[in-house]
C-alpha cells in the first residue's frame, strides 16, 4: 500500500489530466459552461430558447453536465420571461434524449436534434399563451423562438461534430464553417448583457472578432464576420437595432483596408460604425456603441501579431473546386495518356530491334561465304571441291570456327591434310579468311554497342513512361489546390527576397497540405529557412517542416510539408582505405518535402579516385532525382543509365536506399547490390538482406525492396560492405547490446571494430549510418 501511494504521489499534473476519470471531468465542465451560457443568450428582449438547443444539440456523454449548466443559467436571475417555462422544456427535451438514446438510426437523423428542441419550446409557450392569455402576435412570437431553437440545435450540432473529429479549418465546407461561425455567435450574445463600465462585453468580444477576421481574410472576413454579428447581436433585443448595419459596413471597410496596417484597418470600421450608427435617435446609444467599437479597437491593436495566425485558414477557400478538380482530373488522364504512348513506343522499339537482328545480326558463316566467292569461284578445282566433294570440304571450314574465336587467326597448317594437298590456292584462302574474321569481330563489337545503346533508349522510353506515372499517381492523392494558401505563400516568398515564378499548395486525403513553389536562383547562405517555415506555416494556419530546396537550370524548387509525428537522429561515420584523399562510398541524407526522411548509401566499385567518382554520382544523381519528385524505380533507372553512358569503360556501384515515412513510421527498404541492413525494434536486432545486382552492369536494373514498420526509438543502422568483410553476426550483436541515445556514436564504434576485425591484409571504404526514429511531440 505504501509503494502504491508512492507511485500515486509521483504523477505529475499532466498525467493526471491524462486519467480516464479525469477527461470525463473535463467533458462534464466543459458541457456544463456551455450550456449555462447557452441558457443566458436572450433574443427579442425575453426569450431564450438557445439552452433547451444545448441540450439538444450536446453528444449524450456530456448531456448531464449540459442540463446542469443551462439548469443553473435559467434559475439565476436574467431577463427571460417566464424561466420555470424553460425549465420543463429542458427537462422534457433531456427526457425525449435519455428515453430514445438506444435508438442510433433515430438519434443519428440530422432532424433529431430540431425537432427535440422546437417541439418542448413550442408546448410550453403554447401552454403559458394558454394560461396567461395572448393575442395572435404573441403566439407568432412563440413559433419564431421555436424555430429558433431548431435553428440553433442544427448549428450546434454540425459544431460540435466537427470538434469531436478534429477537422482542421481548411477541410470544413463553407456549410460547415457557417455553423460554427453562428455556433459562436450564440456563445457572443450570452455575453451582450454583461457590462463592464456601461459597455456591452458581448458587443466588445463581436467587435474584436469582426477586425481579426477582417485582417486574417480580407474583405471576405470582414464582410462574411460583419454580417453574422450583426444579425445575431441585433436579435438580442425587441425591434429593429442598428448593430445589423453598423456591423456590416465596418467589417466591409475593414477587410478594404486591411492591407494597410492594423491602425488603417481599425480606423476605417470605427469610422464607418459612426457612419451608420447616425441612424439611431438617441444620443446615449450611439456614444455607448463607439465606447464599444472603441475599446475592441485598443485591444486589437496591442494583441500578438503572431496569435490568431490560424484563422487565416477559415477564409482559406478554393475559388473555384469544380474547376480545379476538373483541371486536376484532365491533367492526370492526359499523364496517363502519354504514359501508355511513350510505353508501346518502348515495345515497338524493341519488337522491331528483335526483328532487325534476325536479318542483320553479323554470322561467321558469312565470313566462309565471302572468301568462297572471291577465291574458289575463279578456281579450275571449284568443281571437285565443292561438287563431288561438298561435305569433307565443308568439314574442313568448319573445323575453323573454334580456332578463329580462340586465337583471332589460323594458319595452313589448321585446315585437314587432305585439303591442303589438292588446294592451289591455300594461302590466299588463309589471307582472306583472317582479313574477313577481322571485319567480321568490328563489325560485331558495333552490333554489341548499337544493340546496348538501343537497349537504353528503348528503357529511356519505359522511364519515362513511368515517370508519368508516377506523377499521376501522385495528383490522384491530392483531393484539391488551396488557391489563397499559394498567393499567401508567394506573398511570403516575395517578402523574403525570392522572386516566386510558381507557387502550389496541395490538399490530400488525409489533410496534409503539400506546398510547391519554383522561383529564380536564391542563395541558399543567405537563405533564413527557419523564418521562412515559420511564416508560411503563419498564412497557411498549419504547422510545416523546413523546405527541401534543390536548384537545377538557374531556377530553385522548394517543397514543404506538414510537421509529422517523428523525427529523425542521424549519426554518420566513415573510413577512407589507405587513410587517402578520396572514398568510394558516398551518402545523401535529407527530407523530401512530402513527410520522408531519405537516406542514400552508394559504394563504388573498388577504391580510389575510380570508384569515388561512380558512388558520388550515383547516389548524388538519385538524390537530385528523388528531391524533383521522381519515383524510386524510375531515379533508378536513369542512374544505370548514366553509368552506362558515362564511359566505355565499365563502371559500377550499388545502391542502398531508405525512405521513412515520418508520418506513421513505414521504412521502404531498396538495394541495388547494397550490403546487408540492420534494423533495431524493440531491443532485438535482426538483419535485412535483399540480394540484387549493382547499376552499371545491365541495360535493365531493379531494385530488391523490402518494407517494414518502426516506432519511436527503433534504430536502422544502414552501411557499405566495407563492414561485414569480416562477417554480419557482431554488428547485429553490438546494435542489440548498444544502450546509448547518441546515433553518432554507434556509428563511430561500428567503424573503429570494422577496422579491428578485418585480418584478410586488405582495407576497404567504410560508412556508416545509423537512424533513430523519435516522436516529435516528446522531442520538443
Amino acid at each position: 500500500m505504501k509503494e502504491k501511494a508512492v507511485v500515486r504521489q509521483r504523477l505529475t499534473v499532466g498525467e493526471l489530466l491524462e486519467t480516464p476519470a479525469a477527461r470525463k471531468l473535463m467533458v462534464q465542465a466543459a458541457c456544463f459552461a456551455i450550456g449555462f451560457a447557452c441558457s443566458r443568450a436572450i433574443v427579442f428582449g425575453r426569450y431564450a430558447p438557445f439552452g433547451v438547443a444545448a441540450i439538444a444539440a450536446v453528444p449524450f456523454g456530456g448531456m448531464w453536465g449540459m442540463v446542469l449548466g443551462v439548469l443553473l443559467g435559467y434559475l439565476l436571475p436574467s431577463g427571460a420571461l417566464f424561466p420555470v417555462r424553460y425549465v420543463a422544456a429542458l427537462l422534457a427535451a433531456a427526457a425525449i434524449r435519455w428515453t430514445l438514446n438506444d435508438l442510433v438510426k433515430l438519434r443519428m437523423h440530422p432532424f433529431f436534434a430540431p425537432l427535440i428542441s422546437f417541439a418542448p419550446v413550442l408546448m410550453t409557450g403554447l401552454a403559458m399563451a394558454l394560461v396567461n392569455g395572448t393575442d395572435a402576435a404573441g403566439i407568432a412570437m412563440y413559433a419564431a423562438e421555436s424555430m429558433l431553437a431548431a435553428g440553433a440545435s442544427y448549428f450546434l450540432v454540425r459544431a460540435g461534430t466537427l470538434l469531436l473529429k478534429g477537422t482542421g479549418l481548411n477541410a470544413m465546407k463553407s456549410q460547415d464553417l457557417a455553423c460554427v461561425t453562428l455556433s459562436m455567435g450564440i456563445l457572443i450574445l450570452a455575453f451582450s448583457s454583461v457590462t463592464l463600465g456601461g459597455l456591452s462585453l458581448g458587443h466588445v468580444l463581436a467587435v474584436l472578432g469582426i477586425l481579426l477576421a477582417a485582417r486574417y481574410g480580407g474583405v471576405t472576413g470582414g464582410s462574411v464576420t460583419g454580417i453574422g454579428a450583426g444579425v445575431i447581436l441585433s436579435l438580442s433585443t425587441a425591434g429593429v437595432s442598428y448593430l445589423s448595419g453598423a456591423y456590416a459596413l465596418g467589417g466591409l471597410m475593414a477587410g478594404v483596408f486591411s492591407p494597410l496596417g492594423r491602425l488603417v484597418s481599425a480606423c476605417a470600421f470605427v469610422i464607418s460604425n459612426a457612419v451608420a450608427s447616425l441612424q439611431v435617435g438617441s444620443r446615449e446609444s450611439v456614444l455607448t456603441g463607439l465606447y464599444e467599437v472603441m475599446a475592441a479597437s485598443v485591444i486589437y491593436m496591442i494583441w500578438p501579431r503572431d496569435v490568431g495566425s490560424r484563422l487565416t485558414a477559415v477564409f482559406a477557400r478554393p475559388t473555384d473546386l469544380l474547376h480545379s478538380e476538373g483541371l486536376r482530373r484532365s491533367v492526370i488522364m492526359k499523364l496517363d495518356y502519354a504514359a501508355q504512348a511513350l510505353e508501346s513506343i518502348s515495345d515497338s522499339v524493341e519488337e522491331v530491334s528483335r526483328r532487325l537482328d534476325k536479318f542483320s545480326a553479323p554470322d561467321i558463316n558469312a565470313v566462309y561465304n565471302r572468301v568462297i566467292d572471291n577465291t574458289c569461284v575463279r578456281c579450275g578445282l571449284r568443281v571437285y571441291c565443292w561438287e563431288r566433294n561438298y561435305d569433307e570440304t565443308m568439314r574442313a571450314f568448319g573445323t575453323l570456327t573454334q580456332i578463329l574465336r580462340k586465337s583471332g587467326k589460323i594458319t595452313k597448317d589448321d585446315f585437314p591434310k587432305q585439303f591442303t594437298d589438292h588446294c592451289s590456292h591455300m594461302s590466299e584462302i588463309v589471307e582472306n579468311i583472317n582479313r574477313q574474321y577481322a571485319e567480321f569481330l568490328t563489325r560485331e563489337a558495333a552490333e554489341r554497342r548499337v544493340a546496348q545503346i538501343r537497349g537504353v533508349v528503348a528503357e529511356q522510353f519505359d522511364t519515362t513512361s513511368q515517370m508519368l506515372k508516377n506523377m499521376a499517381e501522385e495528383l490522384e492523392l491530392f483531393e484539391r489546390f488551396d488557391f489563397t494558401a499559394a498567393q499567401r505563400v508567394s506573398d511570403v516568398m516575395t517578402q523574403s527576397g525570392i522572386i516566386p515564378i510558381d507557387v502550389s499548395c496541395r490538399v490530400d486525403r488525409y489533410d496534409r497540405m503539400t506546398v510547391e513553389a519554383e522561383a529564380a536562383q536564391v542563395d541558399k547562405s543567405r537563405l533564413n529557412k527557419a523564418d521562412l517555415t515559420r511564416q508560411i506555416s503563419q498564412v497557411c494556419g498549419r504547422t510545416f517542416e523546413m523546405p527541401c530546396i534543390s536548384s537545377a537550370q538557374g531556377k530553385c524548387r522548394m517543397q514543404m510539408s506538414e510537421r509529422p509525428v517523428y523525427r529523425v537522429q542521424s549519426g554518420f561515420f566513415q573510413h577512407v582505405s589507405g587513410n587517402g584523399q578520396l572514398c568510394g562510398d558516398s551518402q545523401e541524407l535529407f527530407p523530401d518535402g512530402n513527410g520522408r526522411q531519405i537516406a542514400i548509401i552508394s559504394d563504388g566499385m573498388g577504391t580510389g579516385g575510380r570508384a569515388a567518382v561512380d558512388g558520388a554520382m550515383a547516389a548524388g544523381i538519385m538524390a537530385k532525382l528523388i528531391k524533383a519528385g521522381i519515383g524510386f524505380d524510375c531515379a533508378l533507372k536513369i542512374v544505370n543509365s548514366a553509368l552506362l553512358a558515362k564511359s566505355g569503360d565499365e563502371s559500377l556501384a550499388t545502391l542502398d536506399v531508405a525512405a521513412i515515412d515520418l508520418f506513421n513510421g513505414k521504412v521502404e527498404l531498396m538495394k541495388a547490390g547494397a550490403a546487408v541492413s540492420i534494423l533495431r525494434r524493440d531491443g532485438r536486432a535482426v538483419i535485412i538482406d535483399t540480394p540484387s545486382l549493382p547499376v552499371g552492369i545491365l541495360t535493365e536494373a531493379k531494385f530488391a525492396k523490402e518494407t517494414v514498420r518502426l516506432s519511436a526509438g527503433d534504430l536502422l543502422v544502414l552501411f557499405s560492405d566495407g563492414v561485414v568483410a569480416s562477417g554480419e553476426d557482431w554488428v547485429r550483436e553490438m546494435v542489440t547490446e548498444w544502450k546509448g541515445t547518441v546515433p553518432q556514436e554507434l556509428a563511430e564504434q561500428i567503424v573503429s571494430q570494422a577496422i579491428k576485425r578485418r585480418n584478410d591484409g586488405h582495407d576497404d571504404d567504410i560508412t556508416v549510418l545509423v537512424l533513430s526514429l523519435n516522436e516529435l511531440k516528446k522531442e520538443f
